[in-house]
């Protein structure tokens, strides 16, 4: 192992940005094709792209059939690379092989001379200057290419990731099979079932699951060579269907059994099984286990399909322990779908709480120079130690993925430990001692599903048994797989009611993670909000489930050195969750350390429901070092060169607030009134009227057709749904009717005692029964003054940039759902319509479900507008009058369609004006972002909101 890939393996998106820029400048104006290109490529490769084992996985002048060389092989990516010198030109056909054709031509001939499973998917191009990467799976790839300069590259390189596949891979094999051998289990499962007698019972269910825990082991073992060739398949294949379930309870016995406890007189095929342990065949630790009758169908089933047709050594254990728990586990499966946490989400979480840290130590042990051999295999001994050491704790593990992960990615570390002491030697002699460390017992965690337990149990079996078959290719001692030696200490249990000590002690763990339970408080049962009562007493009650874990993980790391990350919605960062959540923590001594901000979290399988999620790490020790990554979208080119849909940039940062904004740690509570001196606003009229003061455009047509004088009094009522999409709703306004233009109007009277009747029945605490003296109005109208207002949705798609506001100067009477400012003041529209107000609204703002959800106490009244001078108000007026102008271009379109971001590019002058207006506004604040990418760009704004803020509150 090479000093260059441990640290490459830690690169960020700035580093990378930087490594580019480097790059770019050397070999800026040079480069020959005999003699630069295994260094250009080599270097490029490293340095910016980030591969690891260079050496095994790119291949230089690789001789075709055809009597050619192809420059630059690079196998597991299915890539290609024509090298051309510093100014030959990549169009200009010459002759090769006796044929005029351009340098790709010249690369796709080379690949069509491969064998078919050789041949490559990417062409890339090069010339030192410019590269072009050509995709053969699309139309007209000669045509169709991506295309940058060497000068781009630092801004360019995410172009280039598809390269780095040797781990994206394998990665991609083992989710596909894991998700395969995930459906054969459901299938598995459900045939299984039919045969119990009672399959609702808790003793069946407990039964089956058990039942397929120790198939899905025998058949990893199986494949993974731990049971010897074909094992289990020929134990079971000459078996008859009916005799299947006889065979299995003396299999699962004799695993159970160690082999000189064993019956002498075992036939050899059951005598060749080695003695498992840990528990997995345990009758004393499983209780009776049910094993129901087997079909030929389900024989069949399981030996040809599931166990002949499936390489399960092949598994990812951090994929199937979710997959398997939600395809058996009847309360997850009742809420449909397969659920898995993917690696990479994980490492979103392990990677800045320990990993990348523990990676950059080793680097910097093998990096240091002037030392000697015997002192430099001290300090990498010195620092297995260390890692052996460390202890994790999930107390929401689930199926067991990110102690999993965690697991795995140890003992890949280790690995690398032990190729270094090996002084880079095929083999590690270590004679009868193993040279592993890094043991099970490290990981701790609470389930409170006791299936999940088993499952977490066995993914972490399996995963050791998979690193062990790694490690065995870097020693030469023979590593004991079975029986298993150690087990992780997984308690099934309430998390939120077992004291968290009583399972490993604070000053004992070095790091808590996780991902608990999302559940958002409309979502809660009665044990649950009382489980938060508990934890946080009566000022919890907004919170989202997963607060709590956040206290108690608070309250066990206090007065040591443990550390925690935890995935959790975006909501507790939000709106009126982020005072009654860190305000105490805070005051507690925590820190947040770093932060991923919102990203979307995707953790199904199939029809995957995107979740808005934050990843925060905390604890009483502040680091000194705080980083955040923001997300954006990727742009298109980079979806097509196999970047994912979102990008996280990393930033360091000073501090981290309770909004995860780097800013002081101030709370945006209620306040009644604006703290700029701006007009106030108000909440629309909530009905409350029985649908009785309501109306449809086709009740209100029957009701003006039968009473003509009626439509005097009919309004236009919108909610907030209503006046984005633009549909028509109406009311009765009836707050200045007499007495006699009533009595003139018995269809409109019949309305109006529909709507005591109804209000007279209700709850007369509620707000209903005391309106019943006044039914002819939706509520007491003083608030509201005709003329026109400024209308603000309180709820709103987060895929929108802005919320679309507008003017309205018809009459019609705003709904609960419908903020409104009493003002025609193009300034007030142009400002909340910018970006420093969407921006504000996206960090302080509360959400329902994913949607925005506005709060006037919250959002507006907090918002600090800025100190403008007569011009730049001039200048707002006017681009804020351009964007109305822009939207009346588009006659027929809702302020969903011109807002719908997918839809921009068919709205040019709309997406021109609000350009226009944000460089107004940003004028108006004093400040310039407007050379910083766009997620950059919107986290200054905030930040400088943030500052204005506590500057006016503290002058106030």
């Amino acid at each position: 192992m090479s000093v260059a890939k441990t640290h490459l393996e830690v690169l960020t998106e700035v580093e990378r940005s930087a490594a580019a820029r480097r790059f770019s400048e050397e070999w800026a104006d040079r480069g020959y094709e005999k003699g630069d290109t295994a260094t250009f490529w080599n270097e490029l490769l490293r340095t910016v792209v980030g591969m690891h084992d260079i050496v095994t996985s790119v291949r230089y002048e690789e001789r075709t059939d055809a009597r050619g060389f192809i420059d630059v092989t690079i196998a597991d990516a299915k890539t290609i690379i024509e090298q051309k010198s510093l100014g030959v030109s990549l169009d200009k056909p010459d002759v090769r092989q006796g044929q005029q054709v351009t340098p790709f031509e010249q690369a796709r001939n080379y690949a069509n001379t491969l064998p078919y499973s050789q041949r490559p998917r990417y062409i890339i191009v090069c010339n030192f200057g410019q590269f072009r990467i050509h995709d053969l799976e699309r139309q007209r790839p000669d045509q169709n290419y991506l295309s940058f300069t060497l000068a781009e590259l630092p801004e360019q390189f995410h172009l280039l990731d598809f390269l780095i596949d040797p781990q994206r891979s394998r990665q991609q094999r083992e989710e596909r099979v894991t998700m395969d051998a995930g459906e054969l289990i459901a299938t598995l499962y459900r045939a299984l079932r039919q045969q119990y007698i009672d399959p609702d019972s808790a003793a069946s269910q407990h039964s089956l699951n058990v039942l397929c825990v120790r198939l899905v082991f025998c058949l990893f073992a199986e494949d993974a060579g731990l049971f010897g060739k074909d094992a289990f398949y020929s134990y079971l294949h000459g078996t008859p269907a009916n005799r299947i379930r006889g065979r299995l309870l003396e299999l699962f016995e004799v695993l159970d059994t160690p082999v000189d406890q064993r019956d002498p007189y075992l036939t050899d095929d059951l005598r060749s099984f080695p003695y498992v342990n840990g528990g997995l065949f345990s009758a004393k630790a499983n209780g009776a286990v049910e094993i129901p009758n087997f079909t030929d169908e389900i024989k069949d089933l399981l030996l040809d399909e599931v166990s002949r047709d499936t390489n399960w050594a092949e598994i990812s254990p951090t994929i199937f322990g979710g997959v398997f728990e939600s395809t058996l586990n009847p309360e997850t499966r009742a809420s449909g779908g397969m659920h898995y946490t993917s690696p990479e989400n994980i490492h979103k979480v392990i990677d800045p709480l320990f990993l990348d840290d523990l990676k950059t130590e080793l680097a910097e042990i093998l990096a240091e120079s002037g030392v000697s051999a015997n002192k430099r295999r001290k300090k990498i001994t010195a620092f297995h130690d260390k890692i052996a050491g460390l202890t994790f704790f999930d107390p929401a593990c689930g199926s067991g993925n990110f102690l999993t992960e965690t697991y795995i990615s140890l003992r890949r570390l280790e690995n690398k430990i032990l190729s270094e002491l090996s002084n880079q030697q095929t083999f590690l002699d270590v004679g009868g001692e193993s040279p592993l460390k890094i043991s099970l017992d490290q990981f701790y965690g609470i389930e409170i599903n006791d299936f999940a337990v088993s499952v977490a149990s066995t993914a972490l079996w399996i995963a050791q048994l998979q690193a062990n078959i790694e490690a065995q290719t870097i020693v030469t001692g023979v590593i004991e797989d079975l029986p298993l030696v150690d087990a992780a200490n997984i308690h099934h249990g309430n998390a939120l009611h077992k004291d968290w000590s009583e399972v490993i002690e604070p000053a004992e763990c070095d790091y808590i993670i996780g991902n608990p339970p999302f559940l958002g408080n409309s979502k809660l049962s009665a044990e649950q909000k009382e489980d938060r009562v508990t934890i946080f007493g009566k000022d919890g009650g907004l919170l989202d489930y997963v607060a709590c874990w956040y206290k108690l993980a608070a309250d066990f790391m206090a007065g040591t050195t443990c550390e925690a990350a935890l995935v959790s919605t975006n909501s507790i960062v939000q709106g009126q969750q982020v005072t009654p959540l860190w305000k105490p923590l805070f005051a507690d001594g925590i820190s947040i350390n770093f932060a991923h901000r919102t990203f979307t979290w995707s953790n199904e399988a199939k029809d995957q429901a995107h979740v808005f999620c934050v990843i925060i790490g905390f604890s009483h020790v502040e680091r000194p070092n705080k980083v955040a990554w923001t997300y954006r979208r990727a742009s298109a080119e980079e979806r097509a060169a196999g970047a994912p849909r979102e990008i996280g940039e990393r930033h360091a940062v000073e501090h981290l607030n309770g909004y995860l904004v780097d800013a002081p740690s101030v709370f945006i509570e209620r306040r009644s009134k604006p703290l700029s001196n701006v007009p106030g606003m108000a909440q629309g009229f909530k009905p409350a009227d029985g649908g009785n003061l309501l109306l449809s455009p086709e009740e209100r047509d029957e009701l003006i057709a039968a009473e003509p004088g009626a439509g005097k009094w009919i309004r236009k009522f919108s909610m907030g749904q209503e006046f984005i999409n633009g549909d028509d709703r109406y009311c009765l306004w009836l707050p200045e009717i007499t007495g006699p233009e009533l009595k003139a109007l018995p269809h409109v009277r019949a309305h109006i005692d529909a709507c005591r009747e109804w209000r007279l029945v209700q709850t007369q605490t509620g707000d209903a029964y005391k309106l019943a003296d006044r039914p002819h109005l939706l509520r007491p109208t003083s608030k509201f003054k005709d003329g026109t207002y400024i209308g603000v949705p309180k709820v709103s798609s987060q895929r929108r940039k802005f919320i679309p506001l507008g003017f309205v100067d018809d009459g019609m009477i705003p709904g609960d759902k419908l903020y409104f400012i009493p003002s025609d003041s193009r300034y007030i529209f142009g400002v909340l319509m910018s970006t420093f107000h969407n921006a504000w609204m996206r960090v302080v703002g509360g959400r329902l479900k994913s949607d925005y959800s506005y709060a006037n106490t919250i959002v507006y009244n907090n918002m600090v507008f800025p100190d403008a001078t007569d011009a730049q108000v001039t200048a707002i007026e006017s681009a804020a009058q351009a964007v109305i102008d822009a939207r009346e271009l588009y006659p027929g379109e809702s302020l969903a369609d011109l807002y719908d971001p997918d839809n921009d590019f068919l709205h040019p002058e709309l997406v021109k004006a609000h350009r226009t207006l944000d460089r107004a506004v940003e004028q108006a604040y004093g400040v310039d972002f407007s050379a910083l990418p766009e997620a950059e760009r919107e986290q200054a704004i905030v930040n400088h909101l943030f500052e204005l803020y506590v500057k006016e509150t503290d002058e106030a």
